[in-house]
């Protein structure tokens, strides 16, 4: 998806999620941006790598697809899962990364036995779970159960616009998901973050319980001079939980 002219924007979304996670900022952003969205291989409507997934294959194809679009410098905006590929790619070529915004971010490893004992082998059994057509649709068609479900992920799901948390919650059934979060559970950024060196934020959400803000301290302390934003009525996606209050922010920012 592309929208807007200026400076580039490349929203890069997070595990499970497709460029539509940016339905409600787009329009804003694209009024002082050339913003581009991607499905990354193996979610929305591109199809998943062939061969072992790694993050590095995910961070090439940001570049690709900058190449492609004739797109010499971005602001990279990534959440969750996007976030840790935005510091690999600030990292590793940071000629090419004007400025970047870590939403609710992946970086630090999920090695607490929380991790590897409940949410990783959940996340992996919903995704199957979602890829059955009929389970699928009765999950997403049960009001209850789409609360449960997005609980996990929002602060307040009910306050999202309900076709757009349908979206949201489909994504777990993507092709890529389970080669994605196996690949990206254990990998550790923050060496990399260290070497970032463009204006960087970081903001955290203070009710993200599946990378919870301490993780974003971490990122803040790593990263040279950069800012950090806490939203204490946030859970995992502030672009779709306040996406208002994101337009802005990002705008300030970048500005």
């Amino acid at each position: 998806m592309e929208a807007g002219e200026g400076p580039a924007m490349l929203l890069v979304h997070g595990l499970g999620g497709n460029w539509q996670n940016w339905l409600t900022n787009v329009e804003t952003l694209a009024s002082r941006h050339r913003v581009i969205a991607l499905d990354l291989p193996g979610f929305g409507r591109s199809d998943p790598f062939r061969g072992k997934v790694t993050m590095a294959r995910y961070v090439d194809v940001l570049f690709e697809l900058l190449d492609k679009r004739g797109v010499e410098t971005a602001t990279l905006v990534g959440n969750s899962m996007g976030g840790l590929l935005t510091i690999e790619a600030a990292a590793q070529r940071p000629e090419r990364v004007d400025a970047a915004i870590l939403a609710c971010s992946a970086g630090v490893p999920l090695t607490h036995r929380r991790y590897r004992s409940a949410l990783i082998p959940f996340a992996l059994g919903l995704n199957e779970t979602f890829q059955r057509g009929r389970p699928r649709r009765a999950l997403l068609a049960s009001p209850l159960l789409r609360r449960k479900i997005a609980a996990r992920i929002l602060q307040a799901p009910d306050d999202v616009d309900q076709n757009h948390l349908v979206e949201l919650l489909g994504g777990l059934g993507a092709a890529g998901f389970g080669a994605a979060l196996r690949a990206g559970a254990h990998h550790d950024a923050r060496a990399q973050a260290r070497q970032i060196r463009c204006p960087t934020l970081v903001l955290a959400g203070g009710h993200d319980r599946l990378l919870p803000p301490w993780m974003a301290s971490q990122l803040h302390d790593l990263i040279p001079n950069s800012t950090l934003v806490v939203w204490d009525d946030t859970g995992h996606c502030p672009m779709i939980e306040h996406p208002a209050r994101f337009n802005a922010l990002v705008s300030e920012f970048v500005s």
